[in-house]
């Protein structure tokens, strides 16, 4: 186990890359993973990240791309927050149709009640049965329009 452990240790230690900058007869600059050939000079890399687009144009495309980023990122924040209203206008909407629909149940439910009331009272055969027409219809209604969802436990 301690055998294997150490071999493999030692292959990632040998797995690491080494860059060599070369500049050769004819000036051209060219990076490798071999030591530089025979005739070519060794350039000194500097030991911090670079950037050749940074290096060739003073900065300048560097700054025009943090603009760019800084500019989209604040298209993006304001997007979002365009996006957060209107689903916050879409949740009012929804929540007013939803407070009226539940005061609409309770109004059919007090009808209903009030003609349950009427039925009980003892009416005259005839007006008995219009009482029942109109209960079902209500009923009905209620049914139609899901009122079982809007009730207060």
């Amino acid at each position: 186990m301690r055998y294997a452990l150490c071999c493999l240790l030692l292959g990632a230690m040998n797995c690491q890359a080494e860059v060599f900058k070369c500049r050769s007869v004819d000036g051209s600059v060219v990076y490798g993973q071999q030591p530089c050939p025979a005739g070519s000079q060794t350039v000194e890399m500097d030991r911090h990240p670079f950037s050749v687009i940074e290096q060739n144009d003073g900065g300048q495309t560097a700054k025009r791309y943090r603009e760019q980023l800084r500019q989209w990122s604040d298209l993006r924040d304001k997007s979002r927050q365009a996006d957060a209203k209107a689903e916050l206008r879409e949740r009012s909407a929804q929540r007013r149709k939803w407070l009226a629909e539940r005061e609409h149940c309770r109004r059919l439910d007090a009808k209903r009640a009030a003609l349950d009331a009427k039925l009980r009272r003892g009416q005259p055969l005839q007006e008995a049965e219009r009482v029942k027409l109109r209960l079902a219809k209500v009923e009905d209604q209620m049914q139609d329009r899901a009122c079982h969802l809007y009730k207060e436990d």
